[in-house]
């Protein structure tokens, strides 16, 4: 059955939800999407809109150099490994299922969607337009799969339509002429042998044959990352962060197609508005600028026209009890009139980085905004220096009216003739240009060095300075290390707030949905993961690659390290413990790898706990001849003392038999001398309770025998260590402490 549009049941709700969408930021224009729309301007280098024709045009490209000089970094950070998240466990029992939460989410991350294209445009979105955005949510999907199957059996036909997934689209039933063939051939056969006319007359069915076309719907769900453009999200005005936010929003463009496939009714969606083209949104604009002009649908096919859709997550008290609750509504039209769904929600499915937080508010600063000023400079000091460089190759020059040809003056060419009608130089005179060259590039020196000061990107960290061999190696370390420490913290920022959220948000939604086990890889093997078995009992922490230094310092010190730990373990006797252990220089080592570029540590070393399991222990050495003596002597007296335990029993169980003897005659007596009936019940009890007694006795002996036994045989499998002396001593306690039980 159709979802019905729930257009006026909740005219409260659509109230409230208009007043919101209205309010939000980003929702008409305003500042921010101003400011947007001038960083994405200035990013792709259009023209600054007070350009004069006849006059240099140029534009400086200060904001995308500075952008695309630090993506490079932030990306290696995040990327360089193949862990960017790390699952903590809370409990130590839990360290073998945070090896596995680790290798699962960052399979969701990198194989199931395409990380490294989302962190490429979070972190661009983040450095040109304020803030990036990533979406998260559990999309269950219908893949649609269309097949055609001929000559099918009655078996196989009927194993094909009892799945509840096909549905039977075309179908031909037809005899099977070869099984005819057959049967007739069998009755033939039939009819020459004495057979009785009944078995002859036995009708036989013919096999069918299935040729048909059928339609296989997949339900399928995962984890799904979509990177969402700054001008499609909303949030309220008064938000600090998205999990305190009233209101958040997805703007998006949907066809009718599209709506009528997540089953809504088709005439009610065919009834709704379409998006109301007459509003241009000014930063779309701008992003296709240099690819199309009017970057909307004007498409005449209902089916494909696009309907407005906001997905908003808002807090309302719902249910009336005074409590604001999180809920999704699903609405249409320009401020959300019609509602398609309405239900509640744990949490709000997007994540925010920006590189330059602004306390207390949500909106940050982006490192466009640093730049756009000094573009602005430099574009028109390059186009002062470029028209004065014209009219130095072009002077003005002045003609006495009447004596030069006007045509030969204005057409400027090599080797070309002015007509005068007097000497040139007395009817001509140039005009020459003041060269501003030497007080124009000092000013863009100067500006390149406030733009360094500000985004922390310099020439020698993008490799361009050529007088940087000029300077000592201790003084470029020290710039580098000065700028670095500006790009590390966006790093840090970065890790800190949106990527660290995004994961979060991952694992919770692999808690809640994924309720089957899932095959990834772990450490070289494919293992079975179950997500729904982590529940409250992880951390999530982010692993970003920040050190000190370079890559190669980072090498070199990893290299010391390495020698360290080496110099400590031979101090050890070549043991784990006290100081270092085969993971320590495990995990060292694998640090170094990843800062070689290298993604899979386990191609080049084994983690040693894996490694203990694949070693098989050595033989034991041979026992000596004066140990094989001991041991004979150890197993002699063995002997002796359990027989002599053996002899203690027995005479114990007939002292015991003749004393119970005893007292049954006593009983008899003292029964038939005082006519006195006793209680022979719990005569009875008493002597079960002895022999009970004598049998736990005999299997304490039995016992012995067995962990003598034991001793003995594990004495023949020591390594050298333990001497015989001590073996004896140790079965003389065993020995010692089954006959005091006895007793």
């Amino acid at each position: 059955m159709a979802k019905k549009i729930l257009k006026l049941e909740d005219p409260t709700l659509r109230s409230i939800l208009q007043g919101q969408i209205t309010n939000a930021i980003g929702y008409l224009g305003g500042l921010l999407s101003d400011q947007r729309e001038k960083s994405l301007k200035y990013y792709q280098g259009d023209p600054l809109g007070n350009e004069m024709a006849g006059r240099s045009q140029v534009v400086s490209t200060d904001v995308a150099d500075t952008v695309e000089s630090l993506l490079p970094n932030l990306l290696r950070v995040f990327t360089s490994s193949d862990k960017v998240v790390q699952c903590e466990p809370v409990r130590a029992e839990d360290a073998p299922l945070a090896d596995q939460a680790t290798a699962y989410l960052n399979h969701i991350f990198y194989k199931e969607n395409d990380g490294f294209t989302l962190l490429y445009n979070f972190f661009k979105d983040a450095l040109v337009e304020k803030n990036g955005i990533l979406k998260i949510f559990y999309d269950e999907i219908k893949e649609v799969e269309h097949e055609t199957y001929k000559n099918l059996t009655d078996e196989e036909y009927k194993v094909l339509v009892d799945n509840p997934e096909v549905e039977i689209i075309e179908e031909e039933v037809r005899d099977d002429e070869k099984a005819a063939e057959q049967i007739e051939i069998m009755k033939a056969q039939a009819a020459g042998q004495t057979m009785s006319v009944e078995a002859l007359e036995v009708d036989i069915p013919i096999p069918q044959l299935h040729d048909c076309r059928i339609k296989r719907t997949l339900k399928k769900g995962k984890i799904k990352v979509e990177s969402v453009p700054p001008e499609e999200f909303l949030i309220d005005k008064d938000a600090v962060k998205l999990e305190d936010a009233l209101y958040v929003a997805h703007r998006v463009e949907m066809s009718r197609t599209q709506l009528v496939e997540m089953g809504y009714d088709k005439d009610e969606v065919y009834n709704l508005p379409t998006s109301d083209a007459t509003i241009i949104n000014m930063e779309k604009l701008a992003r296709f600028r240099n690819i199309e002009d009017y970057p909307y649908d004007t498409s005449n096919d209902p089916s494909t026209q696009k309907i407005q859709i906001y997905e908003n997550y808002i807090r309302y008290d719902y249910d009336g009890d005074g409590i604001a609750e999180l809920r999704k509504v699903v609405s249409v039209g320009s401020s959300g009139y019609y509602i398609l769904e309405n239900m509640p929600c744990d949490q709000i499915p997007f994540v925010s980085v920006t590189p330059i937080p602004m306390p207390h508010r949500f909106y940050g600063r982006s490192v466009a905004e640093l730049v756009e000023d000094i573009q602005l400079m430099k574009s028109t000091v390059m186009r002062q220096l470029l028209d004065n460089m014209y009219l130095t190759n072009n002077n003005r020059v002045a003609i006495m009216d009447g004596m030069v040809n006007m045509d030969d003056i204005l057409t400027t060419r090599p080797g070309g003739i002015v007509r005068t009608k007097q000497p040139p130089n007395q009817v001509m005179q140039q005009i020459q240009a003041q060269p501003i060259s030497q007080q124009a590039f000092p000013l863009l020196e100067y500006l390149d060095q406030v733009k360094e000061v500000r985004t922390g990107v310099t020439k020698y960290n993008q490799g361009l300075d050529s007088e940087s061999l000029n300077k000592t190696a201790t003084g470029v370390n020290a710039i580098l290390n000065q700028t670095q420490m500006r790009s590390e913290l966006i790093v840090r920022i970065f890790a800190e707030t949106g990527v660290k959220d995004l994961f979060r948000k991952m694992f919770a939604l692999s808690v809640k949905y994924q309720d089957k086990e899932k095959i990834i890889q772990l450490n070289g093997e494919y293992i079975p993961v179950l997500p729904t078995e982590w529940k409250d009992r992880f951390n999530i922490s982010i692993s970003v690659g920040l050190g000190t230094g370079t890559k190669e310092q980072q090498v070199v010190m990893l290299n010391n390290i390495l020698q360290k730990q080496l110099q400590a373990f031979e101090l050890q006797g070549k043991r784990d413990y006290p100081m270092v252990t085969m993971k320590n220089m495990y995990n060292t080592l694998s640090k170094m790898v990843e800062n070689a570029g290298l993604q899979t540590v386990e191609s080049y070393f084994v983690d040693p706990i894996k490694g203990q399991q694949m070693v098989t222990p050595p033989p034991p050495p041979p026992i000596s001849p004066i140990e094989k003596i001991e041991m004979a002597r150890i197993d002699s007296e063995n002997k002796r003392k359990l027989a002599d335990l053996d002899l203690r029993s027995k005479e114990a169980q007939l002292d015991h038999q003749a004393d119970l003897l005893d007292f049954e005659a006593k009983i008899k007596d003292m029964s038939l001398k005082y006519n006195t009936q006793l209680d022979t019940t719990k005569i009875k009890a008493d002597a079960e309770l002895d022999r009970v007694i004598i049998a736990n006795e005999s299997k304490n002996l039995e016992q012995a025998e067995k962990s003598a036994s034991m001793f003995t045989k594990r004495f023949e499998n020591i390594n050298g260590q333990q001497r015989p002396r001590q073996a004896a001593q140790g079965i003389e306690q065993i020995i010692s402490s089954q006959t005091d039980i006895t007793e």
